[in-house]
């Protein structure tokens, strides 16, 4: 709420519609029109402006070795920023679908993209053009979205309000984790990752106890996805899912 009151501050026109924090001194923005715009905290005002989608910006990932930062949008592309130069890299072509959620994966490697039918888009790096490969097993729940567990393994919540840990390369749903009433609006780890904290549009606020789940999924999630980086494996659905431990507030 202070971060968006500043940026208001710092004369931004259009309604921002996700937040993050670039460095120790700057943060990216995304609003509803399609323009991502880094902003300087010390000068308070906005270093990079980048108009390059034509809807709004749904959600955005950054690499910070390279220095690029990655922007889903509701007009159906993802697009790659470069900040060093301050220029568009590269830009998707339109997808059938809107793009709502995105991870960086596998080392840099992978970027995953959740879209309102349900389907995980995932990218090869370098290779954004098209997606190399896609997982519907969500479908046709949206992907509003996605955390990043490991390299491995990411944390999706849908429209219909389920929270689920899913495989990377290879695809699979690996288990529930957990469920709202509502469509899930936010999911966030604790520091040391044990705990997930889920929020949704039922006013929820729900915290996941994840240590069994991590202990139990480890051998077959990482190990299997150690196994192979091939975008063609086949996507599994493990056995005997059990969702962990919760602890429920009314927000």
């Amino acid at each position: 709420f202070i971060v968006t009151e500043y940026i208001s501050h710092w004369s931004c026109r259009d309604a921002v519609n996700t937040l993050i924090t670039v460095t120790d001194t700057t943060i990216a923005s995304g609003d509803d029109q399609g323009c991502v715009k880094i902003w300087d905290t010390r000068q308070r005002s906005c270093s990079h402006e980048f108009n390059v989608h034509e809807d709004y910006i749904s959600c955005m990932t950054f690499a910070s070795d390279s220095m690029k930062l990655v922007a889903t949008s509701g007009d159906g592309t993802l697009s790659v920023c470069n900040l060093r130069t301050g220029k568009v890299q590269s830009q998707s072509e339109f997808s059938e679908d809107e793009l709502l959620s995105v991870v960086i994966m596998k080392n840099g490697r992978k970027v995953i993209c959740g879209t309102q039918n349900g389907i995980l888009m995932l990218y090869s790096w370098g290779f954004f053009k098209d997606c190399s490969d896609r997982f519907v097993d969500l479908s046709p729940n949206s992907v509003d979205v996605l955390l990043k567990l490991d390299e491995d393994r990411v944390i999706t919540g849908c429209d219909n309000g389920i929270i689920s840990l899913v495989g990377i390369l290879p695809n699979r749903i690996i288990q529930p984790i957990g469920s709202h009433e509502f469509p899930i609006e936010d999911l966030a780890l604790s520091h040391d990752n044990k705990f997930l904290g889920s929020t949704a549009h039922d006013s929820m606020l729900k915290l996941w106890d994840l240590e069994e789940i991590i202990e139990g999924s480890n051998g077959n999630a990482s190990g299997a996805a150690g196994d192979s980086d091939s975008d063609n494996e086949e996507m599994a659905l493990d056995n005997d899912p059990k969702p962990s431990r919760g602890t429920f507030w009314n927000m």
